[in-house]
């Protein structure tokens, strides 16, 4: 199946760095499993094909879905009883040059230890899996934004390998901050031969004004995550 390097670059990408075992890839639809974040990601055209893979290969054992099509989510949703959804854009930064910015005097970036864990859960409000929090700071895949030594906010990689948990705390935010942060893991993620990409809920006016800010790439429809719980 044909991918579109903006579109589909949460499938493109882990594909890319062989972070996926394909189930099936054929002219009519993509199956593949994300192997650290366990999640199914799905891109088919054809319903009816998509029904007989979900019976052979028992796809509906798992608890996390990433799709493209719509109708995707109403066949999990009503056949295959999932419980939640939500639309997001792809924001792909698609260059190969750095961004060029400066912190502060009193501004520093840091990756996050878990003295910091109960503090990032209290603060992010996105997400309520505090063991998934934890394991993303032990996996050194969280850094914090420090104002005088304080945390003021912080960002990391999602398991995926998409860029999110971004939070700024209420007294610090319209200051600049988010972009710094994104800035940075967007460098730090080219350091590493990665392709920096996130995923922006549908609606989160804020957020979108700050991927347009950082030059990213939206993509042209949505992608859709379902969970089972």
């Amino acid at each position: 199946m044909r991918l579109d390097e903006i579109d589909d670059i949460d499938l493109i990408e882990p594909i890319r760095l062989q972070t996926v075992n394909i189930l099936y890839n054929e002219d009519d639809g993509i199956i593949m499993l994300e192997k650290e974040s366990q999640s199914l990601m799905i891109s088919m055209t054809n319903m009816e094909k998509l029904k007989s893979l979900f019976s052979l290969y028992h796809l509906d054992q798992y608890d996390l879905y990433d799709v493209k099509q719509k109708e995707i989510v109403d066949l999990l949703l009503h056949e295959y009883h999932k419980k939640d959804v939500f639309a997001c854009y792809q924001a792909v930064y698609p260059f190969k040059t750095y961004i060029d910015f400066a912190l502060p005097h009193d501004v520093s970036i840091q990756p996050l230890t878990l003295q910091y864990l109960d503090e990032v859960y209290q603060i992010y409000h996105h997400l309520s899996d505090r063991d998934y929090l934890q394991d993303r700071i032990e996996q050194q895949a969280m850094w914090g934004l420090f104002v005088k030594n304080e945390l003021a906010g912080f960002i990391g990689i999602h398991k995926e390998g998409s860029m999110g948990i971004l939070e700024i705390k209420k007294n610090y935010q319209r200051q600049g901050y988010g972009y710094l942060l994104e800035a940075y893991l967007i460098n730090h993620l080219l350091k590493q031969g990665k392709v920096p990409f996130c995923q922006v809920v549908v609606g989160n006016n804020a957020s979108l004004a700050l991927q347009r800010k950082l030059n990213m790439r939206l993509s042209s429809r949505y992608s859709y995550w379902v969970f089972d719980e």
